[in-house]
């Protein structure tokens, strides 16, 4: 497996990681009183923005050349490590 084969593998697993927890939050956010409903709108509004941006990396990975690749790969890394830590952040917030 390439390097951006498995970044790409990866971070598609990521995404499903995270589609997961925002359907479990989805199930909070039904059941929330007014007043955390917007803290969990707000929240699932942040995931969602990331899952996104995920799902962007992931494109933009497919669409490289392999030889491309080589030049991108550590930047792309370093975007979804990001989004990675906000995910965390945000959910530390409402854990």
């Amino acid at each position: 497996m390439t390097p951006q084969e498995k970044f790409i593998a990866e971070t598609q697993r990521q995404i499903e990681d995270w589609q997961a927890q925002m359907a479990e939050y989805k199930k909070g956010l039904e059941a929330a009183e007014v007043g955390a409903k917007a803290a969990y709108e707000e929240l699932a509004g942040q995931l969602e923005e990331s899952i996104s941006n995920a799902q962007t990396l992931v494109k933009q990975a497919k669409a490289t050349n392999e030889k491309a690749w080589g030049d991108m790969g550590s930047a792309t890394q370093k975007a979804l490590d990001q989004l990675q830590e906000g995910w965390q952040k945000a959910m530390s917030r409402y854990s």
